[in-house]
């Protein structure tokens, strides 16, 4: 890489002529390994300075900590229109070193990575151009533009060839190889995998730094898969034989690895129809990365979980070829990589070092509601996502903090494929059934069965796209208090291949799929009767949660239980009608629990509620509530003084066992691919609530006042059960005129294991 002349670097020079420091932002130096990733076009990147503080007091340094702080960086040093080169330089860094945050909005990643270009052109920085058209092609790629992606990586060739920058040629071909067996190109992407690997062969060794990370091991891996993957394709299995063990012989035996490996072995038996082989493939596959991920935090399970869908889809596919339909279902559980609800802050205290850097990121989840209170507010869209990938990244760091610190060894709660097997028939009761729905690549909709120690599996009468449109009818009837003939159509059709079982069940838990995730099962219809008339009905985020359940390891309860109530009515900072529910709401919680402690509309301050986090076992909160889909961490509950973010409440370090969220679309979620929540339920849940009782959809005053009053009354019987509690409210509810509508009683959802 010296067909560009010795220069300063583009971040030296902004420091010196620009002052960095005055931004709040620091250098960041790593050395030659930097550039080992095609992201890098110096070796070195900007952070802020308060990273750097944290560092210093105790904060542990990972590559995903880096490149979360570098893209912090971006938007101050985007405030500076004299930034430059420097700007462009930093894009790259945060778009490549943040795969999940730059994958969640593709039009900002194309419009991202554009600016990096504008700001290279002109400069004399064929190096820098070139791994910015190397940037702009994956942004293309995941924009759904295939062909203007292969021009990016034409105009990238040429660059990196001026540049005499090798390393960049390489990630060149490599993904080159990988957008050519997406397109079925397969003897194209196999020329371009062994020319990555010619190059590779001639390139110098470099230390790692920054965290022990060098990218060279990560490309050389990705070459091979994609060799191994066309070769498979083009039905030359000796040959892509031969290059698996060549890989596997060159390959450091670690989980990231195994994934690789596995799964292309997997492929390979597949093609060569040794379909059992195939299986065990695919299940060490899964079980080296997703076995022990439950102890990163949720931006890299996410991460994990979205490469790894196809993977997932295609090993589910060889299990139900097989007619092993436990299996399959292990494999949607283990998909869902995070904690179990109510075990989110476990473990001992950290050290006084971590501490402190923990109290100093609580310090800017403080700062940053502030912030974001101005912003939606303000009704600012563009603040308000930044607003959101600020949130996301301080709780990721906060999660790495907290697990390191504490050795909390959430990870040693991870299972394999096989034992979750096992595991998931024996946690579905005597007389219980279990569902599982799970859309297929063919369009069917598929049904896994827990019943008396056995999964059995169904094909639904109805395709995928007629039950996401009758969902979306069903939805428009239950606000809009139309007849539920949608709602009736989906929900015998969905019960129709288990409706013998269904109908002598005492308790029917659901897991649904995404399509289905605010279908009310509960007031769904089985031969003309709602379900929740015929058993107790929860609906499960994820398979794994029958897992959970069986697992135990739960809080003790307080007796009597330490209840909180709080509420406000209408907000003095938002122009919003009055809820006079709220007030009569609180009486209601009080009368049920005469020691309760209350937070009125004067007293329930974001400050206060927090607090009463700490200590209490039930917390009913009661106001308007917001969520957009966009922002998911910024979902919120209006509160005296201002709105408490989902955000703030997923930072706190402890929860009440049962949360109450009386607002509307309170139970509203944005949902990883695994089934864990962003949003103003989830982030209870992520903060170690066991169980939160909300709405799915925007409710009637009186209705949510009525189905409160009926459930606090059903709580105090003694020996009562929240299931059971939840299914009573809404039967009573129901059964008087005036909320008849499923659209009043079964707006109510209860979420969590409790």
């Amino acid at each position: 890489m010296n067909g560009e002349r010795e220069r300063e670097s583009v971040f030296d020079a902004y420091a010196r002529s620009r002052s960095a420091g005055g931004a709040g932002l620091s250098v960041m130096r790593l050395g030659p390994s930097a550039l080992t990733f095609a992201f890098f076009v110096e070796e070195s990147f900007l952070v802020p300075t308060v990273f750097v503080e944290n560092l210093r007091r105790g904060a542990r340094i990972t590559w995903d900590s880096m490149m979360a702080a570098a893209w912090e960086a971006v938007e101050p040093l985007s405030a500076d229109r004299s930034a430059g080169p420097a700007l462009g330089a930093q894009l790259l860094v945060a778009l490549g070193g943040n795969e999940q945050r730059a994958a969640a909005d593709p039009q900002r990643h194309v419009r991202l990575a554009l600016a990096a270009l504008d700001s290279f052109r002109g400069l004399g920085l064929p190096r820098h151009e070139g791994r910015g058209y190397l940037e702009l092609g994956r942004a293309l790629v995941a924009f759904d533009r295939p062909t203007d992606a292969l021009t990016a990586y034409e105009r990238a060739r040429a660059l990196l060839e001026r540049a005499g920058d090798d390393r960049g040629a390489r990630a060149l071909h490599a993904r080159s190889a990988h957008l050519l067996n997406g397109l079925g190109c397969c003897e194209q992407a196999l020329a371009e995998a062994e020319a990555g690997q010619r190059v590779g062969a001639r390139l110098p060794p470099v230390e790692p730094a920054g965290g022990g990370t060098v990218g060279d091991g990560h490309l050389s891996a990705y070459l091979h898969h994609e060799r191994v993957l066309a070769l498979t394709r083009t039905g030359y299995h000796r040959e892509a034989e031969a290059a698996w063990e060549e890989w596997r012989r060159e390959t450091p035996d670690t989980s990231e690895n195994a994934f690789e490996l596995q799964a292309s072995l997997a492929r390979l038996r597949r093609q060569q129809a040794r379909h059992e082989e195939s299986l065990d493939a695919y299940l060490r596959a899964i079980d080296a990365r997703f076995a022990r991920l439950n102890a990163a935090s949720l931006p890299v399970r996410e991460l994990y979980q979205t490469n790894a869908v196809t993977v997932f889809g295609e090993a589910i596919g060889a299990a139900v070829y097989l007619d092993r339909p436990e299996l399959a279902l292990a494999l949607l559980a283990a998909l869902a990589t995070g904690p179990p609800p109510g075990t989110a802050r476990t473990g001992a205290p950290p050290p006084a070092t971590v501490a402190t850097a923990l109290r100093s990121l609580d310090e800017e989840v403080t700062r940053l509601a502030r912030r974001a209170t101005a912003v939606t507010v303000a009704r600012d869209a563009g603040a308000l996502r930044a607003c959101d990938d600020r949130a996301r990244t301080l709780l990721e760091t906060r999660d790495d903090l907290w697990h390191e610190g504490t050795r909390a060894g959430r990870a040693a709660g991870g299972r394999t494929v096989r034992e979750l097997a096992r595991a998931i028939p024996r946690a579905v009761g005597p007389g219980e059934l279990a569902l599982c729905y799970l859309p297929e690549g063919t369009g069917r909709l598929r049904l896994f069965a827990v019943h008396g120690g056995a999964v059995t599996q169904h094909v639904v009468g109805l395709g995928v796209e007629e039950a996401a449109r009758l969902a979306s009818a069903a939805r428009r009837e239950c606000l809009g208090g139309a007849p539920p003939e949608a709602l009736r159509q989906l929900g015998e059709a969905l019960l129709a291949p288990v409706a013998d079982l269904a109908a002598g069940a005492s308790g029917i838990l659901v897991a649904p799929s995404d399509t289905l995730a605010d279908f009310p099962f509960h007031a769904a219809s089985l031969g003309g009767r709602p379900l929740i008339s015929r058993a107790e009905v929860r609906t499960l985020p994820t398979p794994a949660a029958l897992a959970w359940q069986a697992a135990g390891g739960r809080r003790a309860t307080a007796t009597p239980p330490r209840v909180v109530a709080a509420g406000v009515p209408r907000p003095r900072y938002e122009l919003l009608p009055e809820l006079p529910a709220v007030r009569a709401e609180l009486r209601t919680v009080r009368a049920a629990f005469p020691q309760a402690g209350e937070l009125g509309p004067e007293e329930a301050t974001a400050e206060a509620v927090v607090a009463a986090m700490a200590s209490a076992d039930v917390l009913h909160l009661a106001g308007h509530a917001t969520f957009e889909a966009h922002a998911p961490n910024l979902a919120r509950i209006l509160l005296a003084d201002r709105p408490l973010f989902a955000f703030e409440v997923a930072a706190a370090p402890r929860a009440p066992r049962l949360v109450n969220l009386s607002g509307c679309r309170a139970a509203a979620e944005r949902r990883t691919p695994g089934g864990e929540g962003e949003g103003l339920a989830a982030a209870f849940l992520a903060a170690g609530a066991e169980a939160v009782i909300a709405p799915l959809w925007p409710v009637r005053d009186d209705a949510a006042l009525a189905f409160n009053a009926l459930l606090y009354r059903e709580l105090t019987v003694p020996g009562a059960r929240l299931g059971e509690a939840v299914r009573r409210a809404r039967l009573a509810l129901r059964a008087r005129a005036e909320f008849a509508h499923p659209g009043l009683w079964g707006a109510f959802t209860v979420l969590g294991t409790l």
